[in-house]
């Protein structure tokens, strides 16, 4: 996956009319191609077509909607057999540079030539997909050229396979007597992605539980076997899995398909003859005759729980194979019914307990192979209750074999479902992709399973014709299945010395493989790959957007500020497919700086300890049968127009049917005057499992964790910041948990709820359609009478600026991620849009070559906040020193590489900010900067217009002014292994945090 790849996105729908007007007809041909099948989807206003190439028997699947934000992909089935990251390696290979582009990594400089709203490629267990997303007609057609070429007629170059793979090279490229190192993006990428113990967990458990077939190896790599990889072995593999006959192409959206028809026939398609793609097929696992367990190491993860409850278990079972729809929903509505939320089994019986610190990763239904499997695993737990585990699963599953389940509960389950049918995502197009990719991947019909609702039907009648249905599947997947895998994973102490120390032997073994002219080899192709990199590329042969492209700004929908009952009440009339929704924001600028620092404890546990008048039990599922859940978080926003004060409080969201907006209020009501604080047992078991959670996923996002940190080196408010959602969080709680009995904290608690939750101390936002609204009121208007009012006096909080220091978090992984924060300006400040332009051109034109091609991080960048505050960051990075160097000499590559700034790369550097100010917004988070942020749509307007006009000379001034002199206010941050030579390299104080 490159760098900025996206979590799974969420099934959700934008709201459309629905088209049965048909633009293609089954059994004619269209450029090459036959539609085979009609259908339409009225749940998601889709007109779905199929085609079949009628040369190569490549499946093209168009889904038409009325929906500006179009997209295309390209996916192959790739089945890897063996752990060197061959299919992700190729992925990476095959975007950098192709026939008719023969540049460089086409797809890093079509980043900032192009305002794709998504654009990306990434390796799944057994497939590779090139998708990307644009609302920009000439944009998408300049980007569906770019991705064909690159995946059809890639150059695969030698020297572009020991970039993004792997190499020998030379600690220093000019000596040829100094040590051999091993560098490569993908291999330190993968370095970094197994530095993470969920990761390692993960792997595991799908390389064990389907051992037989593909599922048995490391599609990513494993950083161990990458080195094995040779470059014939990708040529091969793009030759055998590249084939058309082997492709699925998708559109969707709205623009014309018939150009993309003619494009994919004529240029490429036409060109290849039909080859049988049985090869790839993937059979099912073979069904164990028993049960299987296996143990596994993990790095001992310095930040997370004491060493003897650092330890994992899960207990996975095949389900069914991932083509049987039907089976695959009901699996999916079962797998909730037993893990989410207080009233399922697994929760009561695993969690409630507390004996861990909760669910593990793995933990659900996972549909996205050919076997599906269901999985309950929990994290930090002792070694001695891995028994105890097993006992009480089993004891689960019997136990629901004979009661069954609560219906209330079960129509709580599919009232979510059914409500996020209705639910509208701006990257609708991209989720259907990635939700139907597993099941298209292996001749699925993905046409049927987009039928969501007549699945819910189909539900309901089985379960109303035969109230044993869910006891039924329980035994025959649970109580009876052998093919189960309990896999544990336990700490070790030298589990890094111990991959340094095999690091270290497959280097020593390549190098004692190396005759005279394989070691004069590396030293040339060191010097080539150098130069190579830091040749000028040829970039006019990519295509670009002209500045009339983009002079017109995306529409916004008009917003209306009143009050309701003294309550500034932000407004939205905006088509919302029948949703209202509702945020809420409460100021918390009276709170004590204690009261501060358990915000995010507050907000993770409130909606979970029920209320005077319900438990916690039978309020979640009131809540989940009327809404989608009632969630808050904290907001933090520094002022925009002086960076001197900033806004704290917290933020409380919902959504519901518009036909259940009263009982929404009812139960945000019902929470905000009656939550409870009284169960010390159930504080005990949520605040434990928050400290679990808290330190899972610190390496994966690593540099964000170190721009934050970064940024509280800078100024006291972003410290308050990183002490609530940084690393300090972490060991901020850690000492407020050892330092306070439960009683006191449930009262700091209450105390805190009681003190924010105060009608003069809010302010509201809506989102709902004009013809819904006047009902909307009636309910708000309610809901705000019943709500208690006391005086209360806003305090200003205000933000000083910090001496420069730099920190750096020692942590138990085989990667660095770098920071660099310094002050400039504000949002409103006439420099700020010339900064971010700036950002965008450092990140482009310097960082990543720098960083990332020459020097093997896996990502590097530049970046400012509306709080002005300029970070420079690097991600799974072998470097240290050697990174915030670069940082440093910004100014000088600047004034060295002066010719680099011009016209074309500074327009370059402003399509990729529009690719942020343009990006598409959900009806339900219309007006969300204003009311979050105070940046009005005037505001914005003017902010793009001026950033659009930056000319060369502000930019050079901007330049002078920012980065010449050393900064005044600056940070720099390092979150990675031990560094003993730190100081002395940097000639720096840092502050060390073990």
């Amino acid at each position: 996956m490159r760098p900025a790849a996206q979590g799974k996105i969420k099934l959700e729908s934008p709201t459309v009319i629905s088209q049965v007007e048909r633009k293609f007809h089954e059994g004619k041909q269209y450029n090459g191609f036959e539609c085979i099948r009609c259908e339409n989807v009225p749940e998601f206003g889709i007109m779905s077509y199929t085609f079949r190439h009628l040369g190569t028997g490549t499946e093209l699947w168009y889904l038409d909607r009325k929906d500006s934000n179009n997209v295309f992909s390209v996916n192959f089935r790739t089945t890897p057999f063996d752990s060197t990251g061959l299919p992700h390696i190729l992925e990476h290979c095959v975007l950098c540079g192709s026939q008719k582009y023969p540049v460089r990594d086409p797809f890093f400089k079509m980043l900032n030539r192009s305002v794709a709203t998504f654009m990306n490629a990434m390796t799944g267990p057994d497939y590779t997909m090139y998708p990307f997303s644009s609302m920009n007609e000439t944009d998408y057609r300049n980007l569906q050229k770019i991705y064909l070429d690159a995946v059809f007629r890639p150059n695969l170059e030698y020297l572009d396979f020991l970039q993004e793979g792997w190499r020998l090279e030379h600690s220093n490229l000019k000596d040829k007597e100094s040590e051999y190192v091993i560098k490569g993006v993908v291999y330190n990428e993968m370095k970094g992605a197994f530095s993470e113990n969920s990761s390692i967990f993960g792997q595991n458990l799908l390389n064990n539980l389907l051992p037989d077939h593909t599922y048995g190896y490391v599609s990513g790599g494993n950083p161990l076997e990458i080195p094995k990889l040779s470059h014939a072995n990708l040529v091969d593999f793009h030759r055998k899995y590249y084939h058309p006959s082997n492709a699925r192409i998708y559109a969707y959206g709205s623009f014309d398909l018939n150009k993309s028809l003619a494009c994919v026939n004529e240029e490429y398609l036409s060109k290849y003859e039909h080859i049988d793609n049985t090869y790839s097929r993937i059979p099912n696992q073979p069904r164990w005759n028993k049960p299987r367990n296996v143990h596994i190491s993990s790095r001992f993860d310095n930040m997370g729980a004491p060493f003897e409850k650092q330890n994992q278990i899960a207990i996975a079972l095949l389900m069914s194979d991932v083509t049987d729809i039907h089976e695959t929903f009901v699996l999916y509505v079962l797998s909730e019914l037993l893990v989410r939320g207080p009233n399922s089994p697994f929760y009561r019986n695993l969690i409630e307990p507390n004996f861990s610190g909760g669910y593990n990763q793995t933990t659900g239904f996972d549909p996205q192979i050919k076997d599906t499997f269901f999985c309950v695993g929990l994290q930090d737990l002792k070694v001695d209750d891995f028994g105890r585990v097993q006992e009480l699963f089993d004891a689960t599953v019997k136990e629901v074999i004979e009661k069954g389940f609560d219906a209330k509960h079960i129509e709580s389950v599919l009232h979510n479902i059914e409500l996020s049918l209705k639910h509208q995502s701006p990257q609708f197009g991209l989720g259907l992709l990635f939700n139907s990719t597993p099941l298209w991947n292996h001749e699925g019909d993905v046409v049927q399973n987009l039928r969501v609702s007549s699945m819910i039907s189909n539900f309901r009648a089985q379960l109303q014709n035969d109230p044993q249905y869910l006891q039924k599947k329980m035994a025959h997947y649970f109580a009876n299945n052998t093919h189960r895998l309990t896999l544990t994973m336990s700490p070790d102490d030298t589990y890094e010395d111990n991959f340094k120390t095999a690091e270290l032997e497959l280097l020593q073994k390549k190098i004692v493989a190396l005759d005279h002219e394989k070691r004069t080899k590396i030293y040339e192709n060191g010097l080539k790959l150098e130069e190579a990199q830091k040749a000028p590329p040829n970039l006019d042969i990519l295509p670009c957007l002209k500045l009339s492209d983009v002079q017109e700004a995306p529409k916004l929908q008009p917003l209306d500020v009143v009050k309701v009952q003294n309550v500034p009440t932000q407004v939205c009339n905006v088509h919302t497919n029948e949703i209202s929704y509702f945020k809420c924001y409460f100021d918390g600028s009276t709170l004590t700086q204690e009261e501060i620092l358990l915000i995010p404890l507050f907000c993770n546990i409130i909606n979970d300890m029920g209320t005077k008048n319900y438990d916690y039990r039978d309020f979640d599922k009131l809540v989940l049968s009327k809404t989608a859940g009632i969630n808050f978080k904290l907001h933090f926003a520094e002022n925009i127009y002086d960076s001197k004060t900033f806004d704290l409080g917290v933020l409380m969201t919902t959504h519901a049917l518009d036909k259940n907006v009263d009982s929404m209020f009812d139960l945000s009501k019902e929470l905000l005057l009656n939550f409870k604080m009284d169960d010390g047992e159930r504080v005990k078991m949520l605040l434990d499992n928050y400290m679990s959670n808290i330190s899972v996923g610190i390496a994966s996002s690593g540099h964000l964790y170190a721009m934050q940190s970064c940024a509280g080196l800078v100024t006291d408010s972003a410290k308050l910041k990183s002490m609530l959602a940084g690393v300090e969080h972490i060991e901020y709680m850690k000492q407020f948990a050892h330092d306070n009995r439960i009683e006191q904290i449930m009262t700091k608690l209450k105390n805190l709820g009681e003190k924010l939750f105060n009608k003069k101390a809010m302010r509201n936002a809506v989102n709902t359609s004009e013809e819904f609204y006047p009902s909307f009121i009636k309910s708000y208007e309610k809901f705000l009478g019943d709500l208690p009012e006391q005086p209360v006096e806003k305090m200003e909080n205000k933000v000083n600026l910090l001496e420069p220091s730099c920190q750096h978090f020692v942590m138990n992984i085989p990667v660095n991620y770098c920071a660099k924060a310094l002050f400039t300006v504000p949002y409103t400040h006439r420099d700020h849009p010339t900064l971010k332009v700036l950002a965008k051109l450092i990140s482009a034109k310097y960082l990543l070559p720098v960083v990332r091609e020459q020097n093997g991080a896996y990502g590097a960048g530049a970046k400012i906040g509306s709080d002005g505050i300029f970070s420079f960051f690097s991600y799974r990075d072998p470097n240290s020193t050697k990174t915030l160097e670069a940082f440093d000499n910004t100014y000088q590559w600047l004034q060295e590489n002066n010719s680099l700034l011009n016209e074309q790369t500074l327009f370059e550097a402003k399509l990729g900010v529009l690719q942020q100010l343009d990006a598409p917004i959900a009806p339900g988070n219309q007006g969300i900067d204003f009311f979050l942020y105070g940046v009005s749509q005037e505001m914005f307007l003017k902010y793009r217009a001026r950033m659009l006009s930056v000319t060369m000379t502000e930019l050079q001034q901007a330049v002078e002014k920012y980065f010449k002199a050393p900064p005044t206010y600056y940070g720099k941050c390092l979150l990675g292994p031990e560094n003993k030579d730190l100081e002395a390299v940097t000639k720096l104080k840092w502050k060390v945090i073990n």
